[in-house]
This record gives C-alpha cells, sequence and structure tokens, in this order.
C-alpha cells in the first residue's frame, strides 16, 4: 500500500508530447536546469524567488 497520495493531475500538451520520447523530455529538463540555475550572481534562492513570484503573478502552478 502506497503512502504517497496520487492526484490525477491535467498534463500539459507539451509534457504529453515529450512523454512519448523520454530522451527529448530529458533534454528539456537538463537544458531548463541550466538556463534556470546556471551561473549567476544569484543564490539558488534567490532565482527560486523569482520563479515563484512570476509564477504566481501568471497563475501558473509550476
Amino acid at each position: 500500500m502506497s503512502r504517497i497520495r496520487e492526484e490525477d493531475l491535467p498534463m500539459s500538451n507539451v509534457i504529453k508530447v515529450m512523454s512519448i520520447l523520454p530522451p527529448a523530455m530529458e533534454a528539456v529538463g537538463t537544458l531548463n536546469q541550466a538556463v534556470t540555475f546556471g551561473s549567476s550572481a544569484l543564490t539558488r534562492v534567490q532565482e527560486e524567488a523569482i520563479a515563484t513570484a512570476v509564477s504566481v503573478y501568471n497563475h501558473c502552478r509550476f
């Protein structure tokens, strides 16, 4: 019995398409990680705070 609660959340079309080809999904994830949290004058906490603020402003749950 799993102790982790699963939710059936809607998946974006981009994720649906890329899930067919795992290497593409991995490449996008790697690129996103490098662009989002690459070398920067900001700390990881500052970058996460900015990303959170932008997501809230855009009404995005990511």
